[in-house]
């Protein structure tokens, strides 16, 4: 199965990407297993790295001193329209777009290379996602209780996305479709799901980077 030509994008989603995580950058950790993953697919220019205009000149500086090559996209990648016109400029290049979010420093290789085999089946976008453990609860204006959720109809999303260009909505209208990924997808599109590893969890504050420090600390030293 032949692979499409990629552009790998790293979205800093947050400014959380910035601080560390045992150590290392979390947003240098997310680049590097972007810029393998592009490595081993075979794609031979630079990752890019989308970032809001206030968070880039440090973007710059972390990932030079890394020693890291990328093409800067300078907008918001959480406004899926914005970043959908940034892509749109360098679309005729490459066939398939792959974001995976900054945040995410524990991601797995493994977890692209599923995600890019999902794709490649027979989807025009596809993502990781893992079931929801914890009890759901829904809330009304008033915080009150209204009833629980089932949680099997509901994922915990992840990244890498894997989208063909093709599936991309780029139309002014597209704002007013949101589809709950980094970029608005066409009606119709054919989405394709594989699981994500437990590592590949979200860091968007202190508390969430010192609870990922002690699984991280568990992981090295009770767990072996």
């Amino acid at each position: 199965m032949s692979i499409p030509a990629l552009k790998v994008i790293l979205a800093v989603s947050s400014p959380t990407a910035l601080a560390k995580l045992n150590g290392h950058c979390v947003l240098v950790s997310a680049a590097q297993v972007a810029r393998e993953f592009a490595r081993e697919v075979g794609q031979k220019s630079m990752i890019s790295v989308a970032a809001p205009i206030d968070l880039m000149p440090q973007v710059r500086t972390i990932l030079i001193a890394a020693g890291i090559e990328f093409t800067p996209i300078t907008c918001d990648p959480n406004d899926g329209v914005t970043l959908a016109k940034a892509i749109i400029a360098e679309s005729s290049q490459y066939e398939v777009v792959v974001i995976h979010d900054s945040n995410r420093p524990l991601t797995r290789l493994a977890q692209f290379h599923r995600t890019l085999e999902a794709l490649l089946a027979d989807g025009d976008a596809a993502r990781s996602t893992s079931a929801f453990t914890e009890t759901l609860k829904a809330v009304n204006e008033s915080s009150q209780i209204e009833y629980t959720i089932d949680r099997t109809t509901i994922r915990r999303v992840s990244t890498p996305e894997m989208i063909r260009i093709t599936a991309i909505d780029f139309t002014e209208n597209a704002d007013s479709q949101p589809s709950g990924w980094f970029v608005p997808l066409k009606v119709g599109t054919r989405i394709n799901y594989v699981d994500s590893d437990p590592e590949s969890i979200r860091v968007d504050s202190d508390g969430e980077l010192r609870l990922l420090e002690s699984f991280l600390h568990w992981q090295q030293t009770v767990a072996q």
